[in-house]
């Protein structure tokens, strides 16, 4: 029995972290899980750098954001296959200062609050990643699989007359297709490889804040690759390291490419988390930028919780 307990705590809490931004996803969020689970994850993240939360880069800013990201998600059933369905709203605020010589944007200090971009998400299993119940998923031996994964971007805040805004005023688009290696067989000292490559398309904003003196705003398509190494030192605890790298996102006003505005960086951060009650799993993390052109720069601390739900009495009562 206290080996079946961990095994229901360990298949629901495992796979439900969810990303905003262009930070990454975070680690154990790329895996998939147990139908019938449904959780609800309120993060804190606190970030430090020269892109707006629409993931635009401004090469003289300096931004500061706090964000409460909100997610509920539920896993079930599509054809004899996982999948999972994502809802998430962003409340927040920030604060910047650019440089006054700056091309970009010529207001030198500027606050804002409200809403940052929210986005509905779905993902679906393709490889190894068959539709199963906690109890069913607790037997199943893992070891490559992977899923389609896609999110529908919506507008936050916005006004044309802030010259930097939570919200981006357009829908964005990302697809992706996470895979996942298990490289131990021992559920206890679970080590996990997980690789996240995305492709990010984003509507075009016109109406652009009157700052940028443009009919419409652009931003090229941006592709990332996220990777994620964690193993689990005790039934509960766990920890590990992520490498991740972006290219592309330049933005064009009336069709004018800003060369300073391409993103192409590498990225890295260290994370770790802690099953504090059997349906409540903690995790935080530190992320920032090892390498990248256009003074491009990121720091992030995140915390985040989950709070998960499973029928385990009405399984308990099958199973016998």
């Amino acid at each position: 029995m206290r080996y079946f307990k961990f095994l229901i705590v360990l298949v629901v809490s495992s796979c439900l972290t969810v990303n905003v931004f262009g930070q990454g996803d975070g680690p154990r969020n790329l895996l998939w899980g147990p139908t019938g689970v449904t959780a609800l994850i309120p993060k804190w993240m606190d970030m430090k750098q020269n892109m707006t939360p629409s993931n635009i880069l401004i090469k003289d800013a300096k931004i500061n954001i706090d964000v409460f990201p909100i997610t509920l998600v539920h896993n079930f059933n599509i054809g004899g296959r996982f999948a999972q369905i994502m809802l998430n709203a962003v409340p927040g605020y920030l604060n910047a200062t650019v440089d006054a010589n700056s091309t970009n944007i010529a207001v030198p200090k500027y606050n804002n609050s409200g809403f940052a971009d929210g986005f509905v998400g779905f993902k679906f299993g393709l490889v190894n990643a068959p539709a199963l119940n906690v109890l069913e998923f607790s037997k199943y031996k893992q070891g490559f699989s992977m899923m389609l994964y896609t999110r529908l971007w919506y507008s936050g805040t916005y006004s044309i007359n802030d010259p930097i805004n939570l919200g981006s005023n357009r829908f964005s688009l990302d697809v992706g297709f996470p895979m996942n290696i298990q490289l131990s067989n021992n559920p206890k000292r679970a080590t996990w490889i997980e690789s996240y490559p995305a492709f990010h398309y984003y509507a075009a904003n016109n109406n652009p804040t009157i700052i940028s003196k443009a009919n419409k705003l652009k931003q090229l398509p941006l592709f990332s690759f996220e990777n994620h190494l964690t193993h689990n030192f005790t039934d509960k605890f766990w920890a590990g390291a992520t490498l991740r790298y972006q290219y592309g996102g330049a933005v064009a006003l009336d069709n004018l490419i800003d060369d300073q505005s391409y993103i192409n960086m590498v990225g890295t951060g260290i994370s770790a988390g802690y099953q504090v009650l059997p349906m409540l799993a903690l995790q935080s993390g530190y992320s920032w930028i090892l390498a990248g052109k256009n003074d491009i720069n990121a720091n992030m601390f995140r915390v985040v919780a989950v709070l998960s739900y499973a029928n385990l009495k009405k399984l308990k009562t099958q199973q016998k």
